[in-house]
Formats: C-alpha cells, sequence, structure tokens
C-alpha cells in the first residue's frame, strides 16, 4: 500500500534523468517546492530550517486556495445592542471563527471582539505601518462612504532568548525567538459602482443597491486584495455606522469558479446574494412600517436587482375589501412581467428557491419592454395540513397592473385582440378576493421563483423541387 506521507508515491530521477528531462523540456520545476535534504553530517544552518517551514507554509496555502476563500465559521458582524449605552455609533462586533484568504491563508478569532472603528486603520494606513504605501489616510471620524471590514493574516517576531555567537571572537546577544502569526482587522475603503452619480437618499441605501447589482450581477465587480477575507460591508457617514451589510462581501463556503460555466451562476455568490436581499428587505419593510408607510411599494424604489428566488411583502398584493376597479394587483414587480399567483406547502419552500438558484438574477434597470417575456411565480407559504382543499376552493387569476397604462407595453397582436373582444382584463368578484385574504391571513411575506422560460422550437420543411 502505499504511503501518501513518506512520499514513496512519487518517481525519484537520477542526475542523468534530470539533466535529460530539462534539455527535452518535459520536467516542470517550481521553486516553491524546493526543500532542504537532510543527511547526517550536514551543517545546519537557521536559512535552511526557514527554507523548510516556508516550503510547508506554501504547500498549506496551496491546500487552502482548493477550497476557495470563505468563512469556514463564525465571524459574524454585528453592532451593539440599541440599550448599550456604552458603545459608541462607530462600534462593531466581530463574532469568534476562522475563514480562509483567496490566497490560502487561514484567520481566525479565538473570541470575540469588541472594536471601535474610529481606532481601526483602515487598508492604507495598514500599509503604511507595514512600510508597504505612502499613502496617506483619512481622518477616522471623518470618514464617509462605504468600507470593507476584512481580516488579513500578519507575522512578528517575539520572545526574545539567549543568542550564542557563531565565531570565537564574538558576543552573546538576545535575538527574538519566536514568529507569531496573527490576524490584523482592518478597513478597506470599497470604491463606488462605476458611472455611480450618487442618490438622493441620505442612508445610502442607494448605493446599497447600485453595490449589490454591481457585485452579483456585474462582471466586473471591484476586486480586494486576495490577502484579505472581507467580513461586511460597512456605510459610514463622518464616522458613524448608517449600516453594515455582510453578504455584499462575506461568502461562506465554497471555491470561487472562474472557469466554464455553460452561463450558470455560482452557487456560493447566488447564495450571498438571496441573504443580502433578504436582509435589506426585512429592514426596508420595517423602517416603512415604522415610519407609518404601507408595506406596499415597488422593488425598483429601493433594489436595482432581484435573485431568482426570494421573499417579497404580501402587503404589495392589493386585495381590496371594497370590490374597485383596481383590486387584485401587484406593485413590487415590474409591470411588465406576468405574475402568478398561488400558494404552496411550506416544507416545499427551501426545495423551489434552491433550484431557482441556477437562473440568473432579475436586473430591475432594464427598459419596460425587456420584462415582457419574464414570468415570475408569487408563493403564499400554507400549512400542509388542508393544503389541498385550499387549493381548489382560490380563483386562478394573474395579479392586474396597478396602472392602466401599462397596457401600452402589451404587444400589437395583444392590444388588437383586446380592443376587439377577444382577451381582457378580468376582474375579480369579492368572494375572491376574500378567499386570496384569508389565504394570505396575517402573514408579512411570501416567496416569488423565476420561471423557466419555455424553448421555442422551429420546424424545418425541405421541399424538392421536381
Amino acid at each position: 500500500m502505499a504511503s501518501y506521507t513518506q512520499g514513496d508515491t512519487r518517481i525519484t530521477l537520477t542526475q542523468d534523468q534530470v539533466v535529460t528531462a530539462q534539455n527535452n523540456g518535459s520536467l516542470v520545476i517550481d521553486s516553491q517546492r524546493t526543500r532542504p535534504y537532510w543527511f547526517d553530517g550536514r551543517f545546519l544552518a537557521a536559512r535552511d530550517l526557514q527554507r523548510e517551514q516556508d516550503y510547508f507554509l506554501q504547500r498549506q496555502a496551496d491546500l487552502g486556495q482548493a477550497a476557495g476563500f470563505s468563512v469556514i465559521h463564525g465571524l459574524y458582524v454585528d453592532t451593539p445592542a440599541a440599550n448599550d449605552t456604552d458603545a459608541a455609533g462607530d462600534t462593531v462586533i466581530i463574532r469568534a471563527g476562522q475563514g480562509l484568504t483567496p490566497a490560502g491563508e487561514l484567520v481566525l478569532l479565538p473570541s470575540d471582539i469588541t472594536i471601535d472603528l474610529s481606532d481601526l486603520p483602515d487598508e492604507q494606513n495598514l500599509d503604511l505601518q507595514f512600510n508597504l504605501s505612502p499613502i496617506p489616510n483619512t481622518p477616522a471620524r471623518t470618514r464617509s462612504g462605504a468600507y470593507v471590514l476584512a481580516l488579513r493574516p500578519v507575522e512578528f517576531t517575539a520572545n526574545p532568548i539567549a543568542s550564542y555567537p557563531t565565531s570565537i571572537q564574538g558576543t552573546r546577544t538576545t535575538h527574538d525567538g519566536n514568529m507569531v502569526e496573527a490576524t490584523a482587522i482592518s478597513l478597506v475603503p470599497y470604491p463606488a459602482p462605476i458611472n455611480w452619480t450618487g442618490g438622493s437618499s441620505q442612508d445610502g441605501s442607494q448605493l446599497r443597491a447600485a453595490l449589490a447589482r454591481q457585485i452579483f450581477l456585474s462582471a466586473n465587480p471591484s476586486q480586494l486584495s486576495n490577502e484579505l477575507l472581507p467580513l461586511a460591508m460597512i456605510y459610514l457617514q463622518r464616522g458613524i455606522i448608517v449600516w453594515v451589510d455582510p453578504y455584499l462581501v462575506r461568502r461562506d463556503s465554497g471555491p470561487e469558479y472562474s472557469g466554464l460555466r455553460l452561463g450558470l451562476a455560482d452557487p456560493e455568490t447566488q447564495r450571498a446574494f438571496l441573504m443580502q436581499y433578504d436582509a435589506m428587505l426585512q429592514e426596508t419593510v420595517s423602517n416603512r412600517t415604522t415610519s407609518g408607510a404601507s408595506a406596499s411599494f415597488a422593488a425598483a424604489s429601493y433594489f436595482q436587482a432581484l435573485p431568482p428566488a426570494g421573499r417579497f411583502p404580501l402587503a404589495s398584493i392589493g386585495i381590496s375589501a371594497q370590490g374597485t376597479s383596481q383590486t387584485f394587483t401587484q406593485a413590487f414587480f415590474p409591470q411588465q412581467i406576468d405574475m402568478r399567483l398561488s400558494v404552496i406547502p411550506t416544507d416545499e419552500i427551501p426545495a423551489l428557491v434552491e433550484d431557482s438558484m441556477a437562473l440568473p438574477p432579475i436586473d430591475l434597470t432594464l427598459p419596460a419592454n425587456a420584462y415582457a417575456d419574464l414570468s415570475v411565480f408569487a408563493l403564499i407559504p400554507v400549512p400542509r395540513t388542508g393544503f389541498t382543499a385550499l387549493k381548489n376552493s382560490l380563483p386562478t387569476l394573474a395579479p392586474n397592473p396597478t396602472v392602466p397604462q401599462i397596457l401600452s407595453f402589451r404587444t400589437p397582436s395583444e392590444l388588437m385582440r383586446l380592443y376587439q373582444g377577444a382577451i381582457s382584463i378580468i376582474q375579480p368578484t369579492q368572494s375572491q378576493n376574500s378567499a386570496w385574504q384569508q389565504a394570505i391571513g396575517n402573514q408579512t411575506y411570501g416567496f416569488y421563483i423565476r420561471n423557466r422560460s419555455s424553448p421555442a422550437y422551429v420546424s424545418f420543411a425541405t421541399g424538392i423541387n421536381s
């Protein structure tokens, strides 16, 4: 049986074989995979032991890169509780955990850390401290904009010990005896999206939406250093935290694959997009209801892109008890999207969401006619008990546009059929409205699933001329 720990599975070449293979170009040598060859009688020098350490550190980093940059566990970024009087407006809590940087280095926090961002050097200042960059820094108390909170592996020497002389005339000295590996916490200024002109929102929500679209939809997201493990994106206004969004930059597991995917999205990126969107959706609904506004709103007002599946506020489904002409409408999705409302057993939702992750996100910045061939299923979660009876009692209707002008976005053939009376916009009856209202009940969120488009088949007929 082969021993993979002693190198017996490798073929040992003679010097003649090495020379021959190098001459014909069939031997590839990696300078980073050279280690000292030990034998009795060899003089042991510090540089040899250093080369041995470097060899294994490099091999460890190579294996770390195979797993891809990710948080292995923990490392969540939180803000202190609202009733914590000792916390400042720039205080964050990083939970204990460990992860791998894109370069394959391990970073570790053995315990929770509470830190003020004003005491934290950003990446440029950290580079300056390590003699890597001469660029000056923005004063911590006046920082404004998007920053990435990240971990970076560092090392330093410590614990002096006696150093014996290396020559007869030499004297004893002291020298640091340990190389200590550590993790540094830093802030990295994150550039605004390309062509970003700013938004009117004072809380940076429009910038947050633009960053989400750039990171999850654009082919050229802003790249961070491979030496950093990003944990969260933080938006600051003059040093005060406005919002914290982990999943704009955080990835929990799995490698980032940049090769051929046949159009399929990276699963970990899609999953991060889903979690980032869901957190932002809950904040938006909470802020609106707290301020007395309705939980019904257009997604494009707060987002620039939607994941292929996720939650949506059920308040955006307009079910009126008055039986007016504007009942059974939907306001959340672009009005040109074909949206179908249905009920679904609660225990089947995770499988449907997971299945939809292979589909592309929904870009909300496209022109109106781009949504004409896109459809989504809006699902109301209900208990499995009595699901069949409830489903059979509900009418099958598609929600109408919130404004009649949407008819102008229909194709000419549809408009002709509409004016000829061949098709019509059916308004639900009072009993139909009541049935759907009962299905929704007191739930705040439903789920939407992007529908796969049906392929269009073309038949080719071959004629033979006589």
